[in-house]
């Protein structure tokens, strides 16, 4: 395994070991649609969110319109927390500094950020695990900083998979199973680049023989050439 990497800084929060049992009573399940809003950057945040089921893209937009992907938050991932800590009294803005868009169907639980926000003042295990899964978000946000200010768009690609795999990967016989199942849109939204740019990079990593893919799961063949084509670059 490669030891450079964080792996608490994966865009991909999914596998999460966080219990919002004592949370479900105070708010309603909601199912949702593919591509539908959940709520958008600057709006009053009134609820806090609980992911129950598929996944939620979390993303930033400018103001002409062009977006910038923060997060995947998979099954017990928090949304909306930011309207949690505003109403708390500890940011001055209580509105969502992101949107946040389904990228599969889902299901949530809604709850207002009042109730939620009486539990989490009298509950030291639940705001043990908002500061906990806020602070995978700021790790996040640093990696993301890191990678746009020096890396190329085949870097990033290469330095996510390599997150990926460390924090999702499964070691078979010298090689490393991404158990966490992506496209490259998904990962073109994340890194900062189109998914063209993505599907030439992975094919490109396919032809080197350091990438290859088995059932719908990518597959690191050669991790310590990944890891040289985050540092080097990926000439193609």
């Amino acid at each position: 395994m490669i030891s450079f990497f964080d792996d608490k800084t994966s865009p991909w929060m999914e596998d999460l070991p966080y219990e919002w049992h004592e949370v479900y009573s105070l708010g309603q399940t909601i199912p949702y649609k593919k591509h539908e809003a959940i709520f958008h950057q600057d709006q009053a945040a009134k609820h806090v969110y609980v992911v129950l089921l598929g996944r939620i893209r979390l993303f930033l937009t400018t103001p002409s319109g062009e977006e910038k992907a923060i997060a995947i938050i998979g099954k017990s991932g928090l949304l909306g927390e930011c309207g949690l800590l505003g109403e708390c009294g500890l940011f001055d803005h209580p509105t969502y500094n992101n949107g946040a868009i389904t990228a599969s169907k889902a299901t949530l639980l809604k709850i207002p950020v009042e109730r939620f926000k009486e539990a989490f003042s009298t509950n030291l295990t639940l705001a043990h695990q908002v500061l906990r899964f806020l602070d995978g978000k700021n790790r996040i946000l640093a990696s993301h900083t890191m990678q746009l200010s020096f890396y190329s768009a085949a870097q990033r690609i290469c330095f996510t998979l390599l997150q990926l795999g460390s924090t999702y990967g499964k070691g078979i016989e010298g090689k490393r199973i991404i158990t966490v199942r992506f496209t490259h849109q998904e990962l073109a939204n994340v890194v900062g680049t189109s998914r063209v740019t993505v599907a030439g990079t992975m094919k490109e990593l396919e032809r080197r023989h350091i990438l290859s893919k088995d059932g719908g799961l990518y597959v690191i063949e050669d991790e310590e050439m990944l890891y040289r084509s985050v540092l080097d670059g990926l000439s193609m």
